[in-house]
């Protein structure tokens, strides 16, 4: 059925908003204030600020019903727009001007984060934002101030606790400052700077001292020998008799004279083991004269509490013959172990070298070293006698 004109123009103006007297039957005759009011048969004007429910009017005839528009201007949240009236309309506004998602009254407000949010938060634990739980952060990061940041580490220029040093790129085992951020250190097994060797240990004479320098190119006795044990030695050079040539030691701390004394004694002594020996001034200078195969030099000593690895006498001086060379022994008096060398007879020292092995009785307190001509021109013009003990241990 086709609604009357009167109830259109009804339904236009409760649309838009217009306020009217909820007992009028007619708005067709009725002008509209200006002010927003609408004065019915009663005489009472309403105004759309109340904070009132306005029902649309009902037509006379009653073949419309009207379409309610509520429009809340009060407390709690806000409708955004008003019904649809089966026609086009614009949204209404009960209190301001333009639709919003923003609520008019006193009601919750959202900025897009969602009821009561400002915004995406910044996550603990990440870099830049606040620590978790026991200053945690993400790998990588460190707790400080109460905010995580990238972690300190080894190499990036700058000492943290626990570090040594750090020189950044400059880092290396070969500098001051080692990849690891420690101090560069002799004995660290790393080569710094200043230093020559580092073999990681503290011991001398390895080939690296322990103050990282290398160790000194060994020595030689006059026969090739190395001096790397301990060693006494004898010399006729500026003796007046057999018995009394010069002694020196090896400078090898805690085994020196006394250390080599045989028991009852306090340093090793010569002997003129068959009292038919001299003491003569030869074309290479003063020297012991054994010129006989029953003619011999014996030096008697100890090393009590001493082991090592093996032995070597060196002999120096020449054979006392314008003819021939001289052959001779070398051995321990008590175990007769040894063996020979010979030497050339012009007139220079030659040094011959004998190699004892084990033949000294190691911690025996009283031995001896025995040298006697055996054959040849059987003429011996002694200079010098050194005997060592390689490896020794004390």
């Amino acid at each position: 059925m086709r609604a009357p004109r009167a109830l259109l123009t009804l339904l236009t103006l409760s649309a838009c908003g217009g306020s009217n007297d909820g007992e009028s039957a007619s708005f067709a005759s009725q002008p509209t204030d200006p002010s927003g009011t609408t004065q019915g048969e009663t005489g009472t004007p309403t105004t759309t600020a109340s904070p009132t429910t306005t029902a649309s009017p009902t037509t006379t005839d009653g073949e419309a019903t009207g379409m309610a528009s509520v429009a809340s201007t009060g407390q709690g949240e806000s409708s955004t727009g008003a019904a649809d009236t089966g026609g086009d309309t614009d949204d209404a506004s009960t209190g301001v001007g333009s639709a919003s998602d923003t609520s008019t009254g006193g009601g919750d407000t959202s900025t897009g984060g969602g009821e009561g949010s400002t915004g995406p938060g910044c996550p603990e634990g990440q870099d830049g934002c606040p620590c978790g739980a026991n200053d945690a952060c993400d790998p990588g990061l460190a707790c400080e101030l109460g905010v995580c940041g990238l972690a300190p580490k080894c190499g990036d220029g700058q000492q943290d606790p626990g570090e040594g040093c750090d020189d950044g790129a400059n880092n290396g085992n070969d500098k001051a400052c080692k990849l690891d951020c420690t101090k560069q250190q002799c004995g660290d097994g790393y080569i710094g700077p200043g230093e020559q060797c580092d073999d990681g240990n503290q011991v001398d004479g390895d080939g690296c001292q322990k103050s990282c320098i290398k160790t000194p190119a060994q020595q030689k006795d006059a026969c090739g020998f190395d001096t790397d044990g301990v060693w006494f030695q004898i010399d006729y050079s500026n003796a007046f008799s057999v018995s009394n040539p010069a002694y020196t030691y090896s400078p090898t701390p805690g085994w020196g004279e006394a250390q080599w004394a045989p028991t009852g004694k306090d340093w090793p002594y010569a002997v003129d083991l068959f009292n038919n020996a001299k003491v003569i001034n030869d074309q290479i200078g003063t020297v012991a004269l054994l010129d006989g195969t029953n003619k011999a030099v014996r030096v008697y000593f100890g090393i009590a509490g001493l082991s090592y690895t093996y032995a070597t006498v060196c002999v120096e001086g020449r054979s006392y013959s314008v003819g021939s060379s001289v052959t001779f022994r070398v051995q321990e008096a008590k175990s007769k172990c040894g063996d020979f060398g010979m030497m050339a007879n012009d007139w220079s020292v030659h040094a011959t070298g004998v190699d004892m092995g084990d033949c000294f009785i190691q911690g025996d307190e009283f031995q001896a070293v025995q040298v006697q001509p055996s054959s040849g021109s059987g003429s011996l013009s002694l200079k010098r006698l050194r005997v060592t003990l390689h490896g020794a241990s004390y």
